[in-house]
C-alpha cells in the first residue's frame, strides 16, 4: 500500500516489466504480496562462493554460518594509538589479520582508507583483499561503475572472462536501502550490475529503530522485511536464480534530551 521510492529509472523499468505497479512521476514502486512470493521462489536455498584458495570457499544458506569483518567505518582503533582516521597501510594490516584467523571466512570488510582519493578508493580496498588474502571477496556496490570494477578485478584473480561470471560465483556485495523505504540510484545500480553477472547480493535495510524506522520492535522489523524483500525481488527480476542474501541490520538509535523545568 505504501510502496518503495526507487530513484533509479532502470530499476523502475525492471520492476514494471516484472509486474510491479510503478508510478514514474513519483518514483514509487508497489509490490503485491503474491508477486513477491512468486518471484523469490527462484532464489537458491544455499550456494557456494568460490575463494581463490578452494579450501577457503564458503557455503552460504542452509545450516551454515559464515563470518566477515564489518565494512564502512571511517576510523580505526587499537589499544596503543586509540581512535584515528583509517589509512590504507592500516587497512592492509587489517586484511592480514583476516587471513590469519580461520574464524573469518570473508576477506571483505574493513574501514575506509581516508588517505586515498574517494573516487578510486574502492579499487585499493579490493586490491588489499587480493594482495593479502586468499579468502572470499566482496566489492563495493556504491554505483554500477564500482560494481563493474569489482567484477573485472575478480575476473583477473580467478582467470575467467566477464561473460563467464554467471557460471562462477566469485565475489559478492552488499547494498543498504536508505530507510525509510528508499532504494537510491547508486545502490540500485550496484545491485543490478552484480545480479546481471550472476553474483550474490546482500540486501540490508538501514533500519535504526527510532530514527529511520519505528521505535517499536514489531514496527522496525516489519519495515525491514518490506525493504529487504523489495531489493531481493529486484535481484530476481534482473536474473532469476541469482544467489541473494536477506540482510538484517535493525538496531536502535539512542538519543538524550535535557529538559529544563
Amino acid at each position: 500500500e505504501l510502496g518503495m521510492k526507487v530513484t533509479d529509472k532502470e530499476a523502475r523499468k525492471i520492476y514494471a516489466e516484472g509486474g510491479a505497479r510503478v508510478d514514474n512521476p513519483e518514483e514509487m514502486v508497489y509490490l503485491d504480496p503474491e508477486m513477491v512470493e512468486e518471484v523469490i521462489k527462484t532464489i537458491p536455498a544455499q550456494f557456494i562462493q568460490n575463494a581463490r584458495n578452494p579450501n577457503k570457499s564458503v557455503t552460504l544458506g542452509g545450516n551454515h554460518i559464515t563470518f566477515s569483518g564489518v565494512a564502512g567505518p571511517a576510523f580505526v582503533s587499537d589499544l596503543d594509538r586509540g581512535r584515528r582516521p583509517g589509512t590504507y597501510a592500516e587497512l592492509c594490516d587489517y586484511k592480514k589479520l583476516f587471513q590469519t584467523y580461520d574464524i573469518i571466512h570473508y576477506a571483505g570488510g574493513g574501514f575506509e582508507p581516508l588517505d586515498l582519493p574517494e573516487n578510486s578508493r574502492h579499487l585499493d580496498v579490493l586490491l588489499s583483499e587480493i594482495l593479502y588474502t586468499d579468502k572470499c571477496m566482496s566489492t563495493s556496490l556504491l554505483g554500477s561503475n564500482r560494481a563493474r570494477d569489482g567484477l573485472n578485478m575478480a575476473c583477473i584473480v580467478h582467470g575467467i572472462g566477464y561473460d563467464d561470471l554467471p557460471e562462477h560465483i566469485v565475489i559478492s556485495g552488499n547494498i543498504n536501502t536508505n530507510s525509510p523505504r528508499l532504494i537510491d540510484g547508486p545502490m540500485a545500480g550496484g545491485l543490478i550490475e552484480l545480479a546481471r553477472a550472476g553474483q550474490p547480493v546482500i540486501v540490508t535495510p538501514f533500519t535504526l529503530a527510532g530514527a529511520m524506522a519505528p521505535v517499536t520492535v514489531i514496527g522496525a522489523i516489519t519495515q525491514q522485511n518490506a525493504e529487504a524483500l523489495a531489493g531481493i525481488v529486484l535481484t530476481q527480476l534482473v536474473r532469476p536464480g541469482v544467489p541473494t542474501v536477506y540482510g538484517g541490520f535493525t538496531s536502535n538509535a539512542v538519543s538524550y534530551t535535557h529538559l529544563t523545568l
